[in-house]
């Protein structure tokens, strides 16, 4: 099995340009080492250099004079080393993020928005505005587009694919400058095929995304929902809403022992003819109506938000966005593992996480009141997504989400790295996949082979020396130590 890694070491240190730093921060705090490491500090990318093009000449001679391994980071939320170049070439494409073409959905067709590499969901959601929207977010819009689709980043909603289903095209540049695009025209096994790619293919210079019509969403918190009571209403609960999410700190000890608290959400109007007429309240549950802190908001510039509310998708979908359409402060609070496996299996594959889970503790739930309490583990989530076709996507099926957060204290470090092993463990008969983002020792072996040799055979297409690959992909990929 491949190991575990939760700390990497950087083989020196860089010496950033003041206006780079600032570039990549964004004017958002806890990004100003962007460039060293990622955003939690559990992985250095121990880069000879790195470098932030500000055009695309520029970034064309960096990526032919770069030394290997060449990688890119987006926002640096992949817990992984998936952007680690140690004694290689850092790119941050924090500089290149233009809208560069627009075009509003129509009744008859939907819309789209073509963007630069570097462009951040964020961005993309303040200049969209009212005119359209997206199918669905990840919880933290900070992520470059890029970045998220790279990794198979998902949302939640038993009819909706990860994010990577939503683009229709994608351009590489490759390790000799020239660059290479597919699209669902000209292309569209191909389109599909590469999506999820992990950098392998080059660096992504510009995409397209679908845009769907404007829509709200209506958000239903309820606490204090039976544990057992969420366990047995799965997976049918799934198609009550049109995206739903499950949190738990109830597995092992702790304030929330026994306890789990659910999030439903219903699209006005939804963008497919898969909506859920209206919301059913549950016979379960306290309705949560007080606002609330936003979750990873910074204690000193707090951010609140109403769990129970209809508002704009960009603001209901996402956890870390303001009313104003503005990023909120984030705070480095947690370490994450996500495991996928087929949903038919959601009740056992969840029953078996809480017995390995049982003797652990748990942090307070998130609304709880006092003197909160800490833990190894801060909460287990659950959420569902579409498959989708992509060669190395982690829910090629319809397929169950079982995200961790663990305590990102580094005292806990080895005992979360215990943990995270035997969560994948206890999943293993159900046919585990692994997030490409998050901890765990995802390896190729989880790919059907046919799919994975059709996805390296392109890689040496691109890149027959292996530029862009790092050690982490050629161990996941590859299977080379």
């Amino acid at each position: 099995m491949i190991a575990l890694i939760l700390l990497c070491t950087a083989t020196r240190a860089l010496a950033l340009q003041p206006s780079d730093a600032a570039w990549v921060q964004r004017g958002t705090p806890g990004y100003e080492k962007l460039l060293e490491k990622n955003w939690v500090g559990n992985v250095e990318f121990g880069s000879a250099k790195a470098i932030v093009p500000a055009s695309l000449e520029e970034l064309e001679s960096a990526v032919r004079g770069a030394r290997a391994p060449v990688r890119v980071v987006g926002r640096g939320h992949s817990f992984t080393p998936v952007a680690e170049c140690a004694g290689g070439t850092l790119l941050s494409l924090a500089r290149l993020n233009r809208v560069l073409d627009f075009r509003a959905p129509m009744a008859d067709r939907l819309g789209s928005i073509t963007i630069e590499g570097g462009c951040t969901y964020t961005e993309v959601i303040q200049h969209l505005g009212e005119r359209g929207a997206l199918r669905n977010l990840p919880s933290c819009p900070q992520f470059t587009v890029a970045g998220a689709i790279a990794t198979g980043t998902h949302g939640s909603g038993i009819h909706i694919q990860n994010l990577a289903a939503d683009v229709s095209m994608l351009e590489f540049m490759l390790p000799n400058g020239t660059t290479v695009s597919y699209d669902r025209e000209r292309t569209p096994e191909l389109i599909e095929g590469v999506r999820v790619h992990l950098g392998c293919l080059g660096v992504v210079t510009k995409l397209t995304l679908d845009v769907v019509p404007y829509f709200e969403v209506a958000a239903y918190r309820y606490d204090d929902v039976p544990l057992e009571t969420a366990i047995e209403s799965l997976p049918d609960v799934f198609k009550t809403c049109d995206s739903l999410s499950i949190w738990t700190s109830g597995f092992g000890t702790g304030p929330g022992a026994g306890l789990a608290w659910m999030t439903y959400r219903h699209f006005h109007p939804h963008w497919s003819s898969h909506a859920v007429p209206k919301h059913v309240p549950p016979a379960f549950g306290t309705p949560q109506l007080a606002k609330m802190e936003r979750y990873l908001t910074d204690p000193a510039d707090p951010k609140f938000f109403s769990p129970t509310t209809r508002g704009p998708w960009s603001t209901t979908l996402a956890l870390t966005i303001d009313d104003e359409l503005e990023e909120t402060s984030m705070k480095a609070l947690d370490l994450q593992s996500e495991f996928f496996v087929p949903l038919e299996h959601a009740q056992d594959a969840v029953r078996a996480v809480a017995e390995v889970a049982s003797g652990w503790s748990f942090s307070s739930p998130h609304s709880s009141v006092g003197t909160p309490v800490k833990g190894i583990v801060d909460a287990f989530e659950f959420r569902c997504v579409k498959g989708d076709g992509s060669w190395i996507s982690p829910h090629p099926v319809d397929s169950l989400g079982v995200h961790t957060s663990f305590n990102a204290d580094p005292a806990l470090l080895e005992e979360a790295k215990d943990a995270v092993a035997a969560i994948e463990a206890a999943l293993r008969p159900f046919g585990v996949r692994a997030h490409w983002g998050k901890l765990s020792s995802a390896a190729a072996h989880q790919i059907e082979t046919s799919k994975l040799e059709r996805f390296r055979a392109l890689c040496d297409a691109h890149d027959p020396d292996g530029v862009f690959r790092n050690e982490h992909v050629r161990r996941v990929l590859w299977g080379k130590d």
